[in-house]
């Protein structure tokens, strides 16, 4: 096979022809790639074409009377119809293979015993048996099986040509294109169930993406709802201590604003580095996650809205915390003292973190008012605060406290216990 290529000179001198040969794929790719395209042809198709050949072969051999010292009978409506009857099923051989191969055989042996010229009209029955180990069902093979052979018995006594030395030939060929048959059934169902796995395969890593979508976006809802509810809570606090303040107190209100502008600031550096990092940008700002080391300046801007939040640490540590268990006791202390300035009034907060063995504790309280219309109890930062505590298998409680103000308590496990 080759391949002609003419370039032409820019000052328009004689094509210079050039030829170069191009490597033939191998045979065993064009093989497999001529049985896919008949693959695809519609088996309806390819059977009727088979038939029509089969019919037009074996037809004229009714017009055949002699052979090696046999006489046949000449041609007539009967062997015309019998010829018609063992070739026609061999269109329904898929469909159904047992009833199409017993048509076919009887037709053949009343072919042969009547003594017409049968040429190659048995070797259809090889297509029959073919058909039948390839499309049949369990009992119809083993029925199937059962009747080629009886057939060949009897055809040993009606055939004038066929003796017992051709009885055992003709057993061996039809059994080889039985096995032949179920060879290739057995090796299409293993093909139907490597499709039909890989198909259930896709479809688990589609669900499982999915899946991982969803919970990303779970997550990216608790870090936004954490970093914005906390910050606006702060902004809402000094918004309304300097509105309160600004005639009486410049100075106070000016502290306020001082107070607005830095957490506004701090929150939208937060929230680029949270885009910055969904967009895959290479110049985003990958700052670490916040810690429980974190939580003196967490402190500090809360005091610095008007919360006075005092802050106890007991026990010791018996093991470096995992970054994800500080990362989270650090969102839990912060919602809490979050949902304190949003919701507690005037009021004074206490934050314990007590390490116990492979136990971190968390309790935030309050003396405010409480729960109240405002402060709608299973609200998004209390479901946020139980989300993040069973990702480790902890406990959380929340609800008001005996004499009033609230009370939030996690426990972070975060190893097994000395």
């Amino acid at each position: 096979m080759y391949a002609v290529v003419i370039l032409r000179a820019d000052g328009g001198s004689r094509p210079d022809r050039y030829v170069d040969q191009v490597e033939r794929p191998p045979l065993s790719v064009r093989l497999s790639e001529l049985g896919r395209r008949a693959r695809r042809i519609d088996p309806k198709i390819l059977d009727a074409l088979l038939t029509a050949a089969a019919l037009a072969v074996s037809m004229p051999s009714l017009w055949v009377t002699s052979g090696t010292g046999f006489t046949f009978e000449g041609p007539s409506v009967v062997g015309v119809v019998l010829v018609i009857l063992a070739v026609v099923p061999l269109y329904f051989r898929r469909r159904t293979p047992f009833t199409s191969l017993v048509i076919s055989s009887v037709a053949v042996l009343f072919v042969a015993g009547l003594n017409y010229q049968t040429a190659i009209v048995p070797q259809t029955l090889l297509i029959g048996t073919y058909s039948l180990g390839a499309y049949a069902a369990r009992r119809a093979r083993a029925a199937g099986a059962a009747w080629i052979a009886i057939a060949l018995v009897i055809a040993r006594f009606v055939a004038p040509d066929l003796d017992t030395a051709g009885l055992v030939s003709n057993l061996a060929v039809f059994a080889a294109a039985y096995l032949f048959g179920t060879t290739v059934r057995n090796r299409r169902l293993y093909t139907r169930q490597l499709e039909e796995r890989a198909s259930a395969l896709e479809r688990e890593r589609d669900e499982e993406s999915k899946r991982a979508v969803a919970d990303e976006r779970l997550r990216i809802a608790q870090e936004l709802h954490d970093v914005v509810a906390h910050s606006m809570g702060v902004i809402a606090v000094q918004a309304g201590v300097g509105a309160h303040v600004i005639e009486t107190d410049p100075a106070e209100a000016k502290k306020s604003l001082e107070a607005i502008s830095h957490t506004s600031r701090s929150t939208l550096t937060e929230i680029r580095r949270m885009l910055g990092v969904l967009r895959a940008d290479s110049d985003a700002d990958y700052a670490p996650a916040p810690t429980l080391a974190d939580v003196d300046r967490l402190v500090h801007d809360v005091r610095a809205a008007g919360l006075e939040v005092d802050v106890r640490a007991e026990g010791e540590t018996h093991a470096e915390l995992p970054p994800g268990v500080e990362f989270t006791a650090y969102r839990i202390v912060q919602e809490a003292l979050t949902n304190v300035l949003k919701h507690a009034g005037r009021a004074s907060a206490a934050v314990v973190l007590r390490y116990e063995p492979a136990v971190l504790c968390i309790e935030v309280t309050d003396d405010g008012r409480g729960i109240n219309g405002n402060a709608p109890d299973g609200g998004h930062g209390l479901m946020g605060m139980r989300e993040r505590v069973g990702v480790y298998g902890g406990s959380f409680e929340a609800g008001p406290r005996t004499g009033g103000g609230f009370r939030v308590a996690a426990t972070l496990p975060y190893g097994a216990p000395e």
